[in-house]
């Protein structure tokens, strides 16, 4: 008996030192991420051969229509080429999945997508484009990268070019799907409208951004839908005051922050399911993978119910299914907004999981239309309005141009009563009121009165053309008429932070020639440049600007965001204004403030770049969320700068795979304040 005992204790403790051994193995190397999109043409060498031949064939094509057209109206005709050129070109190249229409391979619907390149591009070699009088695809090249981004258009029927009118846009947000990259996405999200809450007609087109694929439109995301909407205005006749926006799943989340956060643009809004907030809708991932504090100060730059009270500035008709886990998105908007005094129109679909009920759809079709008729006013008489960072800074005829502090409320309410402005504001502390020309309530010549805060201020006369435009500055406690000092470093709208706010506009990867501090410093910065890179080209759908440190030009300083990797030894550029920059990085170490890092450790940051200040140059990093599982989870994951220990895996590797030290924020001039340790 004893023996058996024995036995079975020897058996329970090698069994307990191997269930110990497992998870410390597990613990030292966690498991990667799912990949997204998932890898893998599913073709021969063979047949990626033979597509290659044909890339390569309507590439030459499209980059003689690039140099014949660069200048003219028609560039954005070229990109309606390089979309089917790039939807082949690219999983070839970066090896990921090729789609194959029902009853197609993968081969054949491939080279089918070439053909109508090259059909496209015989047309265009005789100054003709054709297919912009019919519903489908198009492109437009975007400032991000200068890659071709394609988006779906549905025209208005019975479309008259010549016709003298204005015409109503719709956009409709497409939900998440991992598997669909740019050749699915053209040939799967169909010009009709069952599955939208929008109707054909006369007067209306409808569009639908790709997005850079599953990002529930942040960063370059956003960007990409707000180009795709100037790509058909710049088209096609569209009236500004007839937007909607709209969008459902994971586009509903897009709709969403479009809305909140670029209230003052559209008629009218549908979101439908979707997310709108972090804690709730993501609490099993966090209890997986907590967050720590600035991440979740973070989280106040897509949380949109952190900006409820903007909805006051739009009609909302949101739509849910009763019995959709993503009711939750309505339902914590309607909750953010009853705190503001709003209430939110929700219609939703009886016995309905995630999807549009056919009468509650025809109720949300109904509505859009009745106040798509009525139009935007884009000067109404008040305006709520709060952000919690610059990147937001602007409703209708007010623009917030600094605040007291990021990440913290702002608030700017304004009422207009007869010939006076009433103002109250929180966290501000400069702004412009600007009427465009026509838009000013108000007589030309009449001097309105104008009270903020309690203070009243004078104001210019309104001009003859009905616009009116004033400075105000909040200087000791008071505000007064005026403009904010032109020298100096502030945070500025589009120059605020965090490390990721530079990707969402044209930026250059600048990698290091030289020689770096140390082996292994070189071997860092190496992987992070292609970590960057990488990231990029799978999840925004396009090639960033890489440019060697000795090859970087004056016009790229002067256009661009510049990205640094390596050091100030091995990056020329970086070496040139090492000493301008507030966090040190020498062979010994890094120094922020008083605090001293070793030589392991190195810097991750981003600050306005001292060739061009009104440009940021970033260090180290490209965007800083990494696990693209849940579009939720795809907010910032550093603040303006952190202290990297290079020689350690990442403390919260799914979400950051780098171990961080120590980071922060810059305050409002751009200066060091307070660090934190994840």
């Amino acid at each position: 008996m004893s023996r058996v005992l024995n036995g079975g204790l020897r058996l329970a403790v090698v069994w307990a030192w191997l269930v110990a051994a497992i998870w410390t193995l597990a613990a030292q190397n966690p498991p990667a991420p799912p990949q997204f999109p998932p890898l893998g043409t599913g073709i021969s060498a063979e047949e990626k051969a033979t597509l290659q031949a044909s890339v390569d064939k309507l590439s030459a094509r499209v980059s003689a229509l690039r140099t014949k057209y660069r200048t003219s109206q028609m560039a954005d005709r070229v990109a309606d080429v390089e979309v089917y050129l790039d939807a082949v070109r690219r999983p070839l190249k970066y090896d990921e999945r090729l789609y194959a229409g029902r009853g197609s391979t993968p081969v054949a619907y491939a080279l089918q997508t070439l053909t109508t390149g090259n059909a496209r591009a015989d047309e265009l070699t005789n100054g003709h484009a054709p297919w912009v009088a019919e519903s489908g695809v198009r492109g437009f090249y975007s400032r991000i990268d200068g890659s071709a981004q394609p988006y779906i258009l549905t025209m208005p029927s019975n479309f008259d070019a010549a016709a003298r009118r204005q015409y109503r846009l719709d956009i409709f947000m497409h939900g998440r799907d991992d598997t669909v990259l740019e050749q699915q996405f053209m040939a799967k999200s169909t010009t009709g409208y069952t599955s939208k809450p929008l109707g054909a007609g006369d007067d209306r087109f409808m569009l639908q951004p790709y997005g850079r694929y599953t990002n529930a439109s942040r960063f370059a995301g956003e960007t990409d839908g707000l180009e795709a909407i100037e790509s058909v205005a710049k088209a096609y006749p569209i009236d500004r005051n007839r937007l909607v926006m709209t969008g459902f799943s994971m586009g509903g989340a897009s709709a969403w922050s479009y809305i909140v956060h670029f209230a003052d643009r559209w008629a009218a809004a549908a979101p439908g399911a979707g997310f709108t907030e972090t804690e709730v809708f993501l609490r099993g991932g966090l209890a997986r993978q907590p967050q720590n504090a600035v991440q979740r100060t973070l989280w106040h730059l897509y949380d949109s119910t952190d900006y409820a009270v903007n909805t006051f500035n739009v009609p909302v008709v949101a739509y849910s299914g009763a019995i959709d886990g993503q009711k939750q998105a309505a339902d914590a908007m309607a909750a953010a907004m009853t705190a503001e005094g709003l209430t939110l129109e929700h219609i939703i679909g009886p016995n309905t999981a995630h999807a549009y009920e056919p009468g509650a759809r025809q109720q949300v079709q109904d509505r859009l239309d009745q106040l798509a008729a009525a139009g935007r006013n884009p000067a109404p008489k008040e305006i709520r309005f709060t952000t919690w960072t610059l990147r937001y800074n602007k409703m209708f005829w007010i623009t917030v141009d600094a605040v007291a502090e990021h990440w913290a409320r702002a608030r700017a309410d304004a009422k207009i009563d007869g010939d006076a402005i009433r103002l109250t504001t929180a966290g501000v502390t400069a702004m412009h009121l600007a009427f465009d020309p026509g838009l000013a309530p108000f007589a030309a010549g009449a001097r309105p009165s104008l009270t903020i805060d309690g203070t009243a201020i004078s104001l210019p006369a309104v001009a003859g053309d009905k616009s009116l435009s004033v400075g105000l500055v909040k200087t000791g406690g008071a505000w007064k008429h005026g403009e904010l000092p032109a020298n100096g470093l502030r945070k500025a709208h589009g120059l605020q932070g965090p490390i990721d706010d530079a990707f969402m506009d044209g930026f250059v990867f600048v990698r290091p020639t030289g020689k770096p501090f140390s082996e292994a410093m070189g071997k860092w910065a190496q992987e992070q440049a292609d970590y960057a890179v990488s990231e990029w080209v799978h999840f925004y759908r396009g090639e960033p600007r890489v440019k060697d440190d000795t090859a970087l030009t004056a016009e790229d300083i002067g256009a661009n965001h510049i990205v640094l990797f390596g050091d100030p030894s091995s990056n020329a550029v970086y070496k040139r204004i090492a000493g301008r920059l507030p966090i040190q990085w020498r062979a010994d170490g890094v120094a922020v403030g008083g605090e001293k890092f070793s030589a392991s450790h190195a810097p991750v940051f981003i600050f306005p770049n001292p060739l061009n200040p009104k440009k940021y140059v970033v260090v180290n990093s490209g965007f800083t969320f990494h696990d693209q599982s849940n579009n939720d989870m795809q907010s910032p994951k550093l603040p303006d700068w952190a202290v990297i220990e290079t020689t350690k895996p990442g403390n919260n590797y799914r979400y950051l795979p780098l171990f961080v030290e120590s980071q922060g924020f810059f305050d409002e001039a751009w200066k060091l304040k307070g660090s934190a340790r994840p």
